[in-house]
């Protein structure tokens, strides 16, 4: 990895850290652990710790797919009455369902966070 590409990740892991505690989480870097490195960040809520593999990446058409899901997530929550979240699921071809990837904007995942906080 270049020196250019470490200081993207590290700014942009900062970054994550303030933006979830800024939303009420607690939320944390995890220092670097070589072969069995344990992720980027850890949110701990209630009894479940989310572990965050950060990327700072260049977009593809993941921003219109998102877009496109968060959109119909709001139709949805309009015509049932019931919190909606809306997410992107991506298969890669000769993949199974189950290693599907599931993509969301940011503050999805802290209305997915806030939603699982509930009692």
């Amino acid at each position: 990895m270049s020196a250019v590409n470490k200081r993207k990740g590290s700014l942009y892991e900062s970054a994550l850290e303030n933006y979830y505690n800024e939303q009420g989480f607690k939320a944390r870097r995890l220092p670097r652990a070589g072969a069995k490195d344990i992720g980027d960040l850890a949110i701990e809520i209630n009894d479940l710790v989310v572990v965050v593999e950060a990327k700072d990446v260049k977009a593809h058409a993941y921003h219109e797919w998102l877009r496109q899901a968060e959109a119909e997530a709001e139709h949805y929550e309009d015509k049932y009455k019931s919190p909606t979240i809306g997410v992107v699921a991506r298969k890669n071809r000769n993949h199974s369902v189950g290693s599907s990837h599931i993509m969301m904007t940011n503050e999805t995942f802290v209305d997915l966070l806030r939603l699982a906080r509930r009692p």
